[in-house]
């Protein structure tokens, strides 16, 4: 066997000679031997001629192109699996396939160890078979390349650039060709291999730039290549990836000479040579074939990078076929094409003449600009339309509710004056909490919604500015879950001469009732979720544009059927103050009050100094702010924590003294703090805060939300998200109250499970548990054994009853025993008969014969130890059958299921 390294032109004939020479010198007669090798493209020229004269065969093992013809080359068997025909034919299907006629081809000046320039021997092929046109042909040194230069002959040859990849480093080579830029250029590119793609092209980095670059990789078919790979490396554990293929031909080419020389065929290079003709020899790494000129058929196939794993995927195959020999081929391939997206390659127009002179404008600044320009004239275009809309809604007036649309349901049992008493007082029948409804003196019917209202006289018309439209217009797209929703404004009706403020109706009851109403049983749990409710609804107001509430007070907290608490009334204060100032708007004569004392009291000071610095004015609405709704939380925290009026006013409709409010403006009265401070005291501390004369030293709401954070800490979310986890926390102590009760229940399950495992498969049985029905079902093969006691009825006749039970439970107890050790399942007794299966319902691959012949041998090992503990004497005989073969199984009733 030759492995001489280098080719420089001699030393495989000199290794032929040497050893040719030291056998003759030590054996007498002819010589009997063959020459496996070389491995350089000239010598086994050289050595096929010289083995005429020595009459020994020459088994090739490495690629070569047979420069002189088949017919020259009688003297040589290749066993290398490659052929430079072979590669050629499979370029021209692919040509074919993708409706091109010419190629530039490029490979590298370096000359492999075997002498082997697949390029240059691809190109001489090519001049004597024609097979395709070269249109650009030129080898690059890879150390020492102008790739400026190699990009300008691309560009200017034919669109299918086929790479012969025999490169020193693949990667950068790929790379510097820019096969990634030419393919966007619509360039087609080809890769041919001698060996396969997976030992040669494997690194992730080469991958990727052949998936990018949509490459074609023509290589002989390795059919199972990993299998071969594994299995040598499993022999040679120190052989590399890149080794294989060289060490599978060696190994083929020995293995060739063995079969002939078994076979009878003598070594000389005639007899052998024709002999291996069209010869199949197999080995464990696959079967080959030799062709009519005794090199090896050899499959190939055009292969693509598959993006889902990354691995080489077939997308034609060509099988080669022994045909007469044509000057240099003596086979054929046949191919099969399977569905790819990169045969659509075809159908593409081909690179742009500008590609050529590397002139192609490159429009991507020009185009982004475009785009930003465009974006930018819609972006203008949609902030014009929406503030256009947005105008146009403003002229609409949304919020403007018509007096046909609007009707006032007045409580039958009171006039005008009782109306307002009415709505402060509680139903009598509000006992439960469930049940707790408002009273209601009257409300107002919007088309079909329910909805509370203040109704004022109107003197003349109002002209609303641009701004006020803008205002009420947002006011009425406000949304918030804490917000009783604002509905509009009647007003400026012909014949009408009412103006009418309307929101949502609210019908569980307001704030002020819960917390004037001591069988209310109002826990940290309310408080705390109704305080949050307030500070979200307020917060929410003061981030949007309407900016303040104006009219906070508890009794316009209103609680919802889901006990979720929305404000109301928020936002209308200083427009209606300043309709009332300018004579547009005035109360209604003869109507009660729209707010009492009490609530009146509870305005920020600086407000009701606005209205009336003598305090001797009758309440009325006040300008609202901010810092004037942070005053009013104060005091609508301390009702709720004190549960009383902050001045002891309850539901007063006499005027107090005007002193009251004179002290409130102007001496700082505040109400009343408890002398000893409970676990909220530090609440009311910042409801002092809020109560500050200096509006710029109250608090933010950031601060009180911080405050009733530390006041009540397990309390958080609204009222239902609390009443889940009070439920929750109950049902966590619950769990300790029913434990012994849940033990008893698993126990319970645990037996009835138990018992029914007994009765049933345990796979069957936890189906039933589940509540799946397994349908009955086939077995090709399973074995069924039989044991009957023996002599059993007389043993009857003679025992009593208890004495036969306690008998046969300890005797199938035991043969239990043994059927558990094993996989097989007791399907049931009758009797004295005992029946155990093998093979269902779980499948053992034919060992359910062997594991029932061990049952039964281990039960009859059993019965020769067995003693009857009421009959010392008796000796137990078992009678065991066992039968295989196909059987069917199911569950057979309902009430008392077997299997």
């Amino acid at each position: 066997i030759n492995r001489q390294t280098g080719c420089t032109g001699d030393n495989s004939v000199k290794a032929a000679f040497y050893a040719i020479n030291a056998v003759a010198s030590k054996t007498s007669g002819d010589l009997d031997f063959v020459f496996v090798g070389p491995t350089c493209t000239t010598d086994i020229r050289t050595i096929g001629d010289f083995a005429e004269l020595w009459k020994t065969p020459v088994i090739g093992y490495e690629p070569v192109f047979e420069a002189r013809g088949v017919q020259e080359l009688t003297s040589v068997i290749n066993v290398a699996q490659f052929s430079v025909g072979g590669v050629a034919q499979t370029l021209v299907f692919l040509m074919k396939e993708l409706n091109q006629s010419e190629i530039t081809l490029i490979g590298s000046v370096k000359v492999l160890p075997n002498g082997f320039s697949l390029s240059n021997d691809l190109r001489n092929y090519n001049k004597v078979m024609k097979s395709f046109t070269i249109r650009e042909y030129f080898e690059i040194d890879e150390n020492n390349a102008d790739w400026s230069k190699v990009d300008y002959r691309l560009r200017h040859g034919a669109r299918m650039i086929v790479i012969c990849v025999d490169f020193y480093d693949i990667y950068s080579s790929l790379y510097n060709i820019a096969i990634r830029t030419l393919s966007g250029f619509r360039f087609i590119i080809v890769i041919i291999l001698n060996k396969p793609p997976d030992e040669v092209l494997n690194q992730p980095n080469i991958k990727n730039l052949l998936y990018g670059s949509n490459a074609f990789i023509i290589s002989p078919l390795q059919e199972q290549f990993s299998d071969a790979l594994s299995y040598m490396q499993n022999v040679l554990p120190t052989l590399a990836d890149e080794q294989f293929t060289s060490f599978h031909r060696i190994y083929h080419a020995c293995y060739a000479y063995c079969v002939g020389s078994m076979n009878g065929v003598e070594t000389q290079t005639d007899n052998y040579h024709q002999a291996m003709r069209g010869k199949v020899v197999t080995t464990k790494y696959g079967a080959f074939t030799f062709d009519n000129s005794g090199s090896v058929l050899t499959n190939y196939a055009v292969f693509t990078v598959d993006p889902a794993d990354m691995t080489f995927a077939s997308v034609m195959t060509l099988k080669s076929t022994p045909k007469d020999c044509d000057y240099y081929d003596c086979f054929e391939l046949t191919s099969n094409k399977t569905p790819d997206l990169l045969w659509t390659l075809k159908d593409m127009d081909p690179p742009d003449e500008c590609v050529a002179r590397n002139a192609c404008s490159n429009y991507i600044p020009h185009v982004i600009a475009g785009i930003i320009i465009v974006v930018s004239l819609l972006c203008t275009a949609v902030v014009y339309l929406k503030q256009r809309t947005h105008r146009m809604n403003i002229y609409k007036m949304t919020w403007k509710v018509a007096n046909h649309t609007l009707k006032i349901i007045v409580n039958k049992n009171a006039d005008a004056k009782m109306q307002r008493e009415l709505e402060n007082r509680s139903s009598k029948d509000e006992n439960a909490l469930t049940s707790r409804r408002r009273v209601f003196g009257s409300y107002a019917l919007v088309g079909t919604q329910r909805a509370e209202y203040l109704q004022f006289k109107q003197e003349k018309k109002i002209i609303f500015p641009e701004e006020t439209l803008d205002y009420l217009y947002t006011l009425r797209q406000l949304q918030h879950e804490n917000l009783a929703k604002f509905y509009g404004i009647q007003c400026n009706d012909d014949n009408v001469t009412t103006f009418t403020v309307l929101h949502l109706l609210v019908e569980r009851g307001t704030l002020e009732e819960l917390c004037l109403d001591r069988d209310f049983g109002m826990d940290e749990t309310f408080k705390s979720a109704f305080m949050r409710d307030i500070l979200k609804g307020l917060q929410f107001l003061h981030k949007a544009s309407i900016g303040y509430h104006g009219h906070l007070h508890a009794a316009t907290c209103l609680i919802d059927i889901n006990w979720v608490l929305k404000l109301a009334l928020y936002g209308v204060t200083n427009f209606i103050v300043d309709c009332m100032d300018n004579k547009n708007i005035r109360l209604p004569d003869h109507a009660a009050p729209m707010i009492t004392y009490p609530q009146y009291v509870c305005f920020p000071p600086e407000h009701i100094r606005e209205y009336d610095e003598t305090g001797k004015l009758p309440p009325r609405i006040v300008r609202g702010s901010p810092k004037g709704d942070i005053y009013c939380v104060g005091m609508i925290f301390y009702m709720m924590i004190e549960r009383e009026d902050p001045y002891m006013l309850i539901h007063s409709l006499e005027r107090p003294n005007p002193a009251l409010v004179k002290e409130i403006m102007d001496e700082g009265k505040m109400p009343r703090m408890p002398v000893e401070h409970n676990l909220e005291g530090k609440l009311l501390e910042k409801c002092k805060d809020c109560w500050n004369r200096n509006p710029m030293m109250r608090p933010d709401i950031k601060s009180i939300v911080e405050t009733i954070a530390v006041v009540y800490p397990t309390a958080k979310g609204n009222l239902v998200d609390q009443m889940i986890r009070m439920s929750e926390k109950w049902a966590d102590e619950l769990e300790d109250m029913v434990a012994i009760r849940t033990a008893d229940l698993a126990a319970a399950q645990f037996q009835t499970m138990k018992l029914l495992n007994e009765m049933l498969p345990a796979s069957v049985a936890q189906d039933l548990k589940n509540g799946i029905v397994r349908p009955p079902r086939s077995y090709e093969s399973a074995t069924v054994m039989f044991v009957q006691l023996c002599e059993f009825y007389a043993l009857m006749k003679r025992s009593k009853p208890d004495e036969v039970i306690n008998f046969l439970n300890d005797i199938f107890d035991q043969f239990d025993k043994v059927v558990k050790r094993h996989d097989a399942y007791k399907v049931e007794t009758t009797g004295e008969t005992y029946m155990v299966a093998s093979g269902v319902p779980h499948e053992n691959e034919g060992r359910h014969i062997f594991e029932v012949a061990e049952i039964s041998l281990e039960i009859r090992a059993v019965s020769y130890t067995y003693i009857l503990p009421h009959d010392k004497d008796y000796k137990l005989r078992i009678r065991i059958g066992f039968h295989a073969g196909p059987l069917a199984a199911g569950v057979i009733g309902i009430r008392s299921p077997r299997y």
